[in-house]
């Protein structure tokens, strides 16, 4: 996971030379990154390229703006590079890799667990034994797990998975005509498996 990031795409070559003074000053001497890689003398080295490259570009002369431009992409790659060396270095520990002076990379949102389906609802088809099961999902639902039981519907233990699926809709099929089945839903999504649905009843067709 990236910690701080480099963030160099957008800086101006001025930006980028006071940028790293302070990752160079933040990272000398600090014993949480011994063996840097690209070493803070290379860094330092493109630094000062890179300065005395943009006053001589000032006036535009072409040649001089692209020795500029060049520098900058040299000092911006080696800052890239550092960064990565930081992330890595910092085995897992954000407030250790902040102690580089890179900047902070966006801490993920935390994915949360999606609500249980809704709407269930369990109709006998046309056929003998089988009946449709629909239901509806909120967003992140990915896939929908099918429950059925012909006993007490208040009963846990009695519940038994009869069906997984991405899709809207489940058809149960060799269900005994003479019983009443009843059907809950259940999704898992990136953050894990959500409560169950209101349960719906229904009896299959004969």
């Amino acid at each position: 996971m990236a910690y701080v990031k480099a963030d160099t795409g957008t800086m101006k070559a001025d930006e980028m030379v006071q940028y790293s003074t302070v990752v160079e000053a933040a990272m000398t001497g600090n014993l949480k990154f011994a063996d840097p890689t690209p070493s803070l003398a290379e860094v330092s080295d493109a630094r000062v390229a890179l300065a005395a490259a943009i006053p001589a570009a000032a006036y535009g002369d072409r040649v001089m703006v692209a020795k500029r431009n060049s520098a900058r992409l040299v000092l911006s790659k080696k800052l890239v590079d550092l960064c990565r060396y930081v992330n890595s270095a910092s085995n897992g520990d954000r407030d250790v890799a902040l102690t580089s002076g890179f900047l902070p990379a966006k801490t993920p949102d935390p994915i949360p667990l999606v609500d249980p389906p809704f709407n269930v609802t369990a109709e006998p088809t046309t056929k003998a034994g089988q009946a449709v099961v629909r239901y509806r999902t909120h967003h992140g639902s990915r896939t929908k797990q099918i429950f059925a039981t012909t006993g007490d519907p208040k009963e846990e233990g009695g519940w038994q998975l009869v069906g997984v699926t991405t899709k809207r809709s489940f058809l149960a099929t060799n269900l005994d005509p003479e019983k009443y089945y009843w059907f809950k839903v259940n999704v898992i999504c990136a953050a894990g498996v959500s409560g169950f649905s209101d349960p719906a009843v229904v009896r299959a067709a004969a």
